[in-house]
């Protein structure tokens, strides 16, 4: 990730987190209407690491280009 310029890691950890959510909430809906298998489950908590991961990037990137322009 050293390479990348900031708007460049914007948009890669933003794309994690678009496609993330939009997976994680489908889930959701799946789970909500009755679908109860562990397997629908572990699902959900996997997008939403993802998601976390997506935000966390985000984050981070923002936290080293504030350091980077002191």
């Amino acid at each position: 990730m050293k390479n990348f310029s900031f708007n460049a890691r914007l948009i890669y950890f933003g794309a994690i987190v678009l496609f993330s959510l939009g997976f994680f909430f489908l889930q959701l809906s799946s789970v909500m209407d009755g679908g109860t298998g562990i397997g629908s489950i572990i699902l959900l908590v996997l997008w939403g690491v993802m998601a976390a991961f997506g935000i966390g990037g985000i984050i981070a990137s923002f936290a080293v280009k504030k350091r980077n322009n002191k």
